[in-house]
C-alpha cells in the first residue's frame, strides 16, 4: 500500500539534515542542484547520525529524526518572513536545467524498471532481504539497532543485520516503516528509489569532477544502462554505493570552500557505518587513491582532503568502539573473522593475533558467494541471465568506447595527465585499475579486493566515466554537424540495445528467492494468504524459517527469548502447550510448513522415517485437540490453523 506521507517524510528528512549541514557554505548556484543535493548529503548525514543516537541510548522514532531534520530550516524560515526576506525560488530553463531534467528522465526510466521487477512477486528475494526485513521491523517497533542480549545465543545469529553489522540500511528503513504499515512496499519502494536517486548524485559529482555538464551527462546514462551497477535486489549496498556519489561531491566541494570537509567526515562515516567491511574498504581505497592524486598534481599534501577522511573514519567509531565495548576486543574479532573467512563464529581457541592476521587475508581474498575468474565475453557480452545480488557484464559498445576512451586518454594525455586540470583523468584511471583488478581477483595472482562479483558495481564508476571520454572522442572525429548528431544517435542506440536492455529485462522479470519455498510458485502461495489478512495480525511458524512472517509483512517476534526458546523445544511440546503459548504472546495464527518442519524434526531425531512419523503425529495431534481451527492449506505445501 503506496503511503505518500513516508515518502513525503523520506525527503524531508534529507533534505532538512543536507539543508542544514551545508547552509553557511559556498554551494551551487543552481537550484536544482543544490536541492537535489541536499538529499544525496542528508542520507548520508542522517546513516552516521541515526547512530550517534542509538550510541546515546536515544529512541530511533520517525518524530526525533523528523525534528532534528527541520528544526534549522523552520528556524531559517521564519527568520526570512520575520524580515521579509521571503522569496520564491526561481526556475529558468538554462542549459544546465535542460541537462539535470535529462537526467530526472534517466532517473525515471531507471525507478521505473526496478520498480516494475521489485513488485512483480510478492515475496523477497534470497536470503539477504528477509534477512534485512527482520532488522527493519526490529528498528522500527524496539526503537534501537543494537541486538537485544539472550540467554544461549551467539552474536549475529538471531539478528543477521544488527550488531556487529553496522545498521543504517536497516535503521533507514526501519523509521520509514514506523509511518508506512506495509514493511514488503516500503522495502521495495525504498530500496529502488534510493539506487535511482543515487543517478543524480553521480551526474553532479562527475560534473564538479569533469567540469564537463555534457560528459557528466553522458557518463550517467552509461552507468544507468550497464547490467553491473546495482539491480533492484534488497540490501546494504543499495545504500553504501548510492552515498559514495555525494560522498565525492562533498570531497570536490572543499576544493572550492575548505569548511566542506566537515560535511565530507560526515559522509564517511556515513559509508563506514552502512556496511560492513566489504565495500567501506574498497570506497575507501577510491578515496585514498583520488586523495593521493589530488596531492601529487597540486604538489602538496590535501590536508582539508586526508582531515575529512579520517574524521569520517573517527566518527564511525560511534558504531565500531561501541561493538568491541559490547563483545570484547577478542569477540568482535573473533566474530568478524568467522563473517569474513567462514569459520565458526564465537571461536576464541586461536591466538588474537592469528584472528587478526586471518581478518586482513579475508579482506583481500578473492572468495566470497558468485566469485570466480572472469573471462572478456563477461564483459564483452551484457546478458539477462545474470545474478540478481550483483550482475556482471558490461556491453559491447560501452565496452569499445571504454577501450577507445582508455587508449585515447593515454595517447593524449600521457604528458599532462598530472596537470590540475586532467587530474580527473588520473583519478578515473587509477579507479579503472583498481576496481578491473578487484573483479579479477580470481584470476589475477594477488588480489586486491574481497568478493571480486561485489567489485563489479565498482568497476561500472571509472567505465562509465572513461567510456563518456571513448564516446567523445569517436564523435569529435566528425566535423559535419549532421553526420555527428547521427553517430551520437547511433552510439546511444547501441548502448541501449547492447547494455540497457539486459538491464531491463533481469530487472523486470520474477526473480526467484529462498527461506522457506522450494520454488518462486510456493512463495506466491504463501503470499495469497498473508495478503488476505491484516498487517497487525501476529502468526507464529510452527518450527523453523519465522523472517519469513515478517517478510510478508506481519507480526512475529523473532528476537524475543521465549519465541526462541519455543521454537528450540517445540519438538517436545504437545498441542496444548503450543496453544497456551501462543495464547499469551498474542498469536492468532500457526503455520505448519511441511518441508521446513521436516528438516526441523530430521536435525533433531536424526532419523528420515522417524522424523516424518514425528511430524505426522504432531500435525494430526494438532487437528484433533480442538485447540485450533484449520483456515487455510496448500496440499503439501504448508496449512494454517488459527488458535482458538
Amino acid at each position: 500500500m503506496v503511503s505518500v506521507i513516508t515518502i513525503i517524510l523520506f525527503l524531508l528528512y534529507l533534505w532538512g539534515f543536507g539543508f542544514t549541514a551545508t547552509y553557511y557554505l559556498k554551494k551551487s548556484d543552481n537550484l536544482l542542484e543544490r536541492n537535489l543535493m541536499n538529499l544525496g548529503l542528508g542520507l548520508g548525514i542522517f546513516s552516521i547520525i541515526s547512530i550517534i543516537l542509538n550510541f546515546l541510548n536515544v529512541p530511533l522514532d520517525w518524530k526525533i529524526f523528523l525534528t532534528l531534520s527541520i528544526v534549522f530550516p523552520l528556524y531559517v524560515g521564519f527568520k526570512n518572513y520575520k524580515n521579509n526576506n521571503l522569496k520564491l525560488p526561481k526556475f529558468n530553463l538554462t542549459k544546465s536545467n535542460i541537462t539535470i531534467l535529462v537526467v530526472l528522465v534517466i532517473f525515471a526510466f531507471s525507478f521505473l524498471i526496478y520498480s516494475k521487477g521489485a513488485f512483480s512477486y510478492p515475496y523477497l528475494e534470497n536470503e539477504d532481504p528477509w534477512g534485512h526485513a527482520v532488522g527493519i521491523k526490529y528498528v522500527s517497533i524496539e526503537k534501537k539497532s543494537y541486538d537485544p542480549i539472550l540467554d544461549g545465543y551467539e552474536a549475529d545469529t538471531v539478528l543477521s543485520y544488527i550488531d556487529p553489522y553496522p545498521p543504517a540500511y536497516n535503521v533507514l528503513l526501519g523509521i520509514l516503516h514506523q509511518t508506512s504499515p506495509d514493511l514488503r512496499w516500503t522495502i521495495k519502494f525504498f530500496n529502488t528509489f534510493i539506487i535511482s536517486l543515487g543517478l543524480f548524485f553521480f551526474f553532479f559529482f562527475v560534473k564538479l569532477f569533469t567540469n564537463s555538464r555534457n560528459k557528466a551527462l553522458l557518463a550517467t546514462f552509461i552507468l544507468a544502462a550497464v547490467p553491473s551497477y546495482l539491480s533492484h535486489f534488497i540490501w546494504a549496498h543499495s545504500l553504501v554505493i548510492t552515498l559514495f556519489f555525494p560522498t565525492m561531491y562533498a570531497f570536490e566541494m572543499i576544493k572550492q570552500d575548505k569548511r566542506w570537509w566537515f560535511v565530507a567526515s560526515f559522509m564517511v562515516a556515513g559509508i563506514w557505518v552502512s556496511q560492513n567491511l566489504s565495500q567501506p574498504i574498497k570506497l575507501t581505497t577510491m578515496i585514498l587513491i583520488y586523495l593521493i592524486v589530488i596531492s601529487i598534481v597540486n604538489q602538496k599534501f590535501w590536508v582539508k582532503g586526508f582531515s575529512a577522511l579520517f574524521g569520517g573514519l573517527i566518527l564511525s567509531q560511534f558504531w565500531w568502539m561501541a561493538m568491541v565495548k559490547k563483545y570484547t576486543f577478542k569477540g568482535f574479532i573473533s566474530i568478524w573473522v568467522g563473517q569474513n573467512t567462514g569459520s565458526s563464529i564465537g571461536s576464541y581457541t586461536s591466538s588474537i593475533f592469528t584472528k587478526i592476521t586471518s581478518l586482513v587475508k579475508s579482506i583481500t581474498s578473492p572468495g566470497g558467494s558468485g566469485s570466480r575468474a572472469y573471462h572478456f565475453d563477461d564483459f564483452l557480452i551484457a546478458k539477462s541471465q545474470n545474478m540478481i545480488n550483483n550482475p556482471i557484464g558490461l556491453g559491447i559498445v560501452v565496452t569499445v568506447l571504454s577501450l577507445i576512451g582508455l587508449f585515447y586518454v593515454l595517447w593524449k594525455y600521457k604528458f599532462s595527465i598530472v596537470q590540475k586540470k586532467n587530474s580527473w583523468l588520473c583519478v578515473a584511471l587509477f579507479w579503472l585499475i583498481f576496481t578491473f583488478w578487484g573483479v579479477n581477483g580470481q584470476t589475477f595472482p594477488i588480489s586486491v579486493a574481497r568478493g571480486p562479483f561485489r567489485v563489479w558495481m565498482l568497476l561500472s564508476i571509472p567505465i562509465a566515466i572513461i567510456a563518456a571520454e571513448g564516446f567523445f572522442c569517436v564523435k569529435n572525429l566528425f566535423r559535419n554537424k549532421v553526420v555527428r548528431s547521427i553517430v551520437v544517435l547511433l552510439l546511444v542506440a547501441g548502448i541501449t540495445l547492447t547494455s540497457a536492455i539486459a538491464k531491463y529485462e533481469l530487472n523486470t522479470t520474477v526473480w526467484p528467492t529462498s527461506s522457506a519455498f522450494n520454488s518462486p510458485q510456493e512463495a506466491f502461495e504463501y503470499a495469497k494468504w498473508f495478503d488476505s489478512i491484516p498487517d497487525e495480525s501476529r502468526i507464529l511458524m510452527y518450527t523453523s524459517r519465522p523472517k519469513i512472517v515478517i517478510g510478508f509483512g506481519k507480526q512475529s517476534c523473532n528476537w524475543c527469548q521465549e519465541e526462541l526458546d519455543h521454537w528450540k523445544i517445540v519438538i517436545d511440546k504437545d498441542a496444548k502447550e503450543v496453544q497456551k503459548f501462543m495464547k499469551e504472546r498474542k498469536y492468532e495464527y500457526l503455520i505448519a510448513s511441511f518441508k521446513n518442519d521436516f528438516k526441523y524434526f530430521k536435525r533433531n531425531l536424526g532419523d528420515e522415517k522417524e522424523a516424518e512419523q514425528k511430524i505426522n503425529q504432531k500435525y494430526q495431534e494438532i487437528t484433533n485437540s480442538g485447540l485450533f481451527v484449520p483456515v487455510y492449506q496448500v496440499e503439501n505445501v504448508f496449512v494454517v490453523f488459527k488458535v482458538k
